[in-house]
């Protein structure tokens, strides 16, 4: 049986090596065997010593037993030493295994077992030798039947208290390495959250101008060289700066350990400009307005505003009729950011929008630093806009 916290107490070692039981189980039946031997060497053994090597054969099965059945071998053990002392009219080598047998009930149940087990055993012992010695008031043997069952009773208790100690560290220990464990996953995973979000962030508008502009070369290939090299070009920055952004992530998920290494510096609101004009480089046509007193946001807030402007001017590139409006409106509670574009043909595809990891991400990074972000429709689905409020104490 095992406890709630998975430790089986029946596993649990007090000692640092381990006794076989079939040892334990020789030597408690050799003891006995040795000390029958000894009576009868002293001449103590009469004429009962066909019956007292029976009760060695008898305690020979029930010594094993108990580690199985400890509540029946005990209660055999008392009728089985009770037919010995009636018959002999003298105590019988039985009596250690009631103790042995008392012993390991104690140990194996819990206190009201034990307490009752220990009852009945001290008063069949004070019942037995009281009739056998017929000593009332009680003498020393009288006395010795009380106090053998109670150290048998206090040493299988102490044994259960000692197991008990030991099996609660040990699921202390368990359940502090689930949690330990559980910890690493959780952050296994938000750091996985993180890692996708940057990769998307970083390469999904590159690609869709890559893609834009390829199909452009394509079309114009032939009746527009010049169009088309600029085109090209515009492809080739693309990918270039791709192949260095995904070079730099890398970079720094190999040297995670190397923090003094330079990175890249982090975007912000002073980084819009260029993102917009890298915009217009591929062809979107985007007009950029910023109102209201600028604020102080902090790194992790500026950054969210910039990877929102980046992720809706990507879905208004791939989306979109080729323009956009940015805007940045500062009050008193921080910044809203506003992007919005016509859905241009094929009409109305607004799931795109709606769908994929882009809007989720945006989403997240917003939530995370205490604001809010909306992306709807608008105008009878003319137009697809995007609304994002940045708390001035965002996360830092």
């Amino acid at each position: 049986m095992t406890t709630s916290g998975g430790v089986d107490p029946s596993a649990v070692r007090l000692l640092p090596w381990r006794i076989p039981d079939w040892l334990i189980d020789s030597m408690l039946v050799a003891f006995l065997a040795v000390g029958i031997l000894a009576r009868h060497v002293g001449g103590e053994g009469g004429g009962s010593g066909a019956t007292e090597w029976m009760a060695l054969a008898v305690a020979a099965v029930l010594i094993p037993a108990r580690r199985w059945y400890p509540v029946q071998t005990l209660v055999l053990a008392i009728i089985a030493s009770t037919v010995m002392v009636a018959v002999t009219d003298r105590p019988t080598p039985l009596f250690v295994v009631v103790l042995i047998a008392l012993f390991n009930v104690v140990q194996r149940y819990g206190r009201r077992t034990a307490v009752v087990a220990g009852a009945i055993t001290t008063a069949y012992f004070l019942l037995t030798v009281t009739a056998v010695l017929g000593e009332i008031p009680l003498g020393g043997a009288g006395l010795a039947s009380i106090a053998w069952p109670a150290f048998a009773a206090t040493a299988g208790t102490a044994v259960r208290s000692t197991r008990d100690s030991i099996v609660a560290a040990q699921e202390r220990a368990l359940r502090a390495e689930k949690s330990r464990e559980g910890e690493v996953q959780r952050r296994v995973a938000e750091e996985r959250l993180r890692i996708a979000r940057d990769v998307h962030d970083l390469v999904a508008h590159h690609i869709a101008v890559i893609n834009v502009q390829a199909a452009v070369a394509g079309h114009l290939m032939q009746s527009d060289v010049s169009a088309a090299t600029a085109a090209l070009d515009v492809v080739r920055g693309a990918a270039a700066t791709v192949v260095d952004e995904l070079g730099g992530i890398l970079a720094v998920l190999r040297s995670a350990d190397e923090v003094d290494q330079p990175t890249a510096p982090t975007p912000d609101l002073a980084a819009i400009d260029g993102l917009i004009s890298s915009f217009a480089a591929s062809g979107l046509v985007v007009r950029h307005e910023t109102s209201g007193p600028p604020r102080s946001l902090s790194a992790f807030a500026e950054l969210t505003a910039h990877r929102v402007v980046q992720e809706a001017l990507t879905n208004a590139h791939k989306h979109g009729d080729g323009t956009a409006t940015v805007s940045l409106r500062y009050d008193d509670g921080g910044l809203e950011v506003t992007v919005v574009n016509p859905v241009g043909p094929p009409a109305g595809d607004t799931d795109a929008h709606r769908d994929g990891y882009g809007l989720v991400g945006m989403r997240e990074r917003v939530e995370a630093s205490g604001g809010t972000l909306s992306a709807a429709t608008s105008h009878a689905g003319r137009q697809f806009e995007i609304v994002a409020t940045i708390p001035v104490k965002g996360h830092e």
